[in-house]
């Protein structure tokens, strides 16, 4: 299982934004909260074609809010959380928006898919068979 490297846990912020199709969960890595939120703006306008004035955005956090407020037992994977009832997550990023080459980001939230995807596909054999895995 990958890591994230060491300039992804200093540098990574999150922010949301609300779209006409939901919510896109966009990370970057930046080196101030300020300026993570400039750069979420300005780029997200250039992506959308929206100007920055009109875009949605919510939910600015750092590598540290994320795994703060995160319940999984991996740190990595708390970035990619976004919904909670208590001690569950039952909410995950869906529709990512990596506005950064960092390779970790994307192969973390690729295997995190990839895991719960299976968990799902047993599940759903689980329940077919009458038995629990």
């Amino acid at each position: 299982m990958s890591q994230l490297s060491q300039q992804c846990r200093k540098l990574l912020y999150r922010m949301m934004w609300q779209t006409p199709d939901g919510i896109v969960d966009a990370f970057a890595l930046c080196g101030t909260r300020e300026d993570a939120r400039r750069f979420f703006s300005a780029a997200i306008s250039l992506v959308s074609g929206i100007h920055q004035d009109e875009l949605e955005l919510f939910n600015l956090e750092s590598f540290d809010d994320l795994v703060s407020s995160g319940v999984s037992e991996d740190e990595d994977v708390r970035v990619f959380e976004t919904q909670w009832n208590g001690a569950q997550v039952v909410g995950w990023t869906n529709r990512p928006l990596f506005l950064t080459p960092d390779p970790t980001l994307i192969a973390r939230w690729a295997e995190l898919r990839a895991e719960l995807a299976a968990a799902q596909t047993n599940s759903v054999i689980s329940r077919m068979s009458g038995r629990a895995y």
